[in-house]
């Protein structure tokens, strides 16, 4: 999934949201060019046994949030990489679940250069499955391992799932979903909703069709529901194909909108971008991550 380039470049990117999130809290975070001194550098959650003395008093004052100051080489961040693992997902060429993988990994790999903890989620059929807690540089190949085998489900359900995933996690300071959010725009909502409170930070990736791949679809096609199995013929038309580039537009919008109503970072990430030029595209207008 990441080959010796790839790797290289990633070294230049940090997580941007996560940097937004520690600030919140009046510290600053330097990522993995963090220098080794005894000089404070980051907040992170008060654990019991921790020395009392380095509590933070007045970021409880302002946010009722126990946080105590990290050395250098302590300060970390939690990211939650979930991926939509229903059927759904299987369409296109790459797929659109592998792209996510792709994604996935090159996320979790410069949380991981950056000294952050990383750990793996799966979300379909209304439940969760969580992989291993990943917390140093050289577990990068075991990541990459870790999204490779993932699990798979059937049907979308992300809030149910998301919910599952709450109850069963312990709340990550940046939450990134990856979903192609084929559902109903209430059932997207709601998730969204569920999104957001399942971190400090949240932000949704949405994986979206080229408008080549919709520009190609006419004539008469076999379509099948990844999810149920069920088919249909239908005659596409260029009337049809316009309605239905509509209708995936304003899906995409309520989405959009969905996500700026609680607080989500909205990521549009359309297929036939390589990840890593999305990334790097994403870094550009300070996106997850930046340069």
């Amino acid at each position: 999934m990441i080959d010796a380039v790839a790797l290289r470049q990633l070294e230049t990117l940090s997580l941007t949201a996560v940097d937004a999130i520690v600030s919140g809290f009046g510290g600053s975070r330097s990522g993995a060019q963090r220098t080794r001194g005894l000089e404070f550098v980051d907040y992170r959650r008060y654990t019991p046994g921790d020395d009392l003395r380095s509590i933070d008093w007045n970021v409880y004052a302002r946010l009722n949030e126990i946080v105590v100051k990290a050395a250098p080489a302590e300060g970390h961040v939690d990211l939650a990489l979930l991926l939509d693992g229903s059927r759904s997902m299987d369409d296109g060429t790459p797929s659109r679940f592998r792209y996510a993988q792709e994604l996935g990994a090159m996320l979790g790999t410069v949380a991981l250069l950056g000294s952050d903890i990383v750990e793996v989620h799966m979300l379909a059929d209304g439940s969760s499955y969580t992989g291993a807690r990943l917390a140093a540089p050289h577990l990068i190949t075991e990541l990459i391992e870790e999204v490779s085998e993932l699990p798979r489900g059937t049907r979308t359900d992300l809030a149910a799932s998301l919910r599952d995933y709450r109850r069963a996690a312990e709340p990550a300071d940046l939450a990134v979903l990856l979903t192609d959010g084929l559902a109903e725009e209430r059932a997207l909502g709601e998730a969204v909703s569920e999104l957001s409170g399942s971190a400090r930070g949240a932000a949704l990736v949405h994986l979206v069709e080229s408008e080549e791949a919709m520009a190609a679809l006419e004539g008469s096609f076999e379509l099948e529901d990844r999810e149920t199995g069920e088919t249909i013929v239908v005659e596409v038309t260029p009337r049809i194909r316009a309605t239905y580039e509509e209708r995936v537009a304003t899906a995409s919008e309520a989405l959009r909108d969905h996500c700026a109503d609680n607080g989500v970072t909205y990521v549009r990430a359309p297929t036939d971008v390589a990840p890593l030029d999305l990334l790097f595209g994403a870094a550009r207008d300070a996106q997850l991550v930046s340069l």
